[in-house]
């Protein structure tokens, strides 16, 4: 992704939200309500991508995709933030983070639950580098209806490329998988610097290269 989206203006919304509404609503822990204090200054519904805004029609469950600016503190934003939002609106969201004239975009995958249609599954979230606000800007991609679009959207931040053939369920799981190894990965060799018997150098070099050739299988 080297570009940012320039939203319909027929979609905008621009209705602040208050913290307090998604307390209300979400009951969250104290620790996620002082991530809410410390990270975000400010929660805006800046779109409503409908068939009624954005003349596309609705598929399956996706009936509508918001979009939520968030204007960050301090440049970061714990996951457990976008997750109580997300556990209050029952449709997908694109989030629009902003900090000091830069932008990225977060966003996981949400799908109605097959057990309960009342229910939302989340994924892990996905994030696309920062951009400064001069980015070049692009329109939404040219779909057939909500469903394709959605798709297009979070695949535009998911950092791999689709395999021939792939349905999108099982591009995201790769996707997830790839992100848990990547992380385990990043702690192997903190741990490895950190480590001074030799017998558990060699351990951990192991282990870091199968976690390598595991994470090259699931890039292609």
């Amino acid at each position: 992704m080297n570009f940012l989206y320039d939203f319909p203006g027929n979609a905008a919304f621009g209705k602040v939200l208050p913290k307090n509404k998604i307390y209300g609503h979400a009951s969250p822990t104290a620790k996620v309500r002082d991530m809410f204090v410390r990270e975000v200054k400010k929660i805006v519904w800046s779109y409503k991508l409908s068939p009624e805004t954005i003349n596309l029609p609705a598929r399956d469950s996706i009936q509508e995709i918001q979009v939520f600016t968030i204007v960050l503190k301090t440049g970061t934003l714990k996951h457990e933030v976008l997750w109580t939002i997300d556990k209050v609106i029952p449709s997908p969201i694109f989030f629009v983070l902003e900090f000091e004239k830069r932008t990225r975009y977060a966003a996981a995958y949400k799908r109605q639950s097959e057990a309960d249609e009342r229910k939302w599954v989340v994924s892990r979230y996905f994030e696309s580098d920062w951009f400064f606000d001069d980015t070049r800007r692009v329109a939404l991609p040219v779909v057939l209806d909500l469903g394709t679009l959605y798709h297009a959207m979070l695949g535009s931040v998911i950092p791999l490329s689709a395999r021939k053939h792939e349905i999108f369920d099982e591009f995201v799981f790769r996707a997830e998988r790839l992100n848990m190894k990547e992380q385990e990965l990043v702690k192997l060799e903190a741990g490895l610097k950190r480590e001074k018997q030799f017998n558990r150098k060699v351990e951990i070099n192991a282990k870091i290269r199968y976690l390598k050739k595991e994470i090259e299988e699931f890039n292609h």
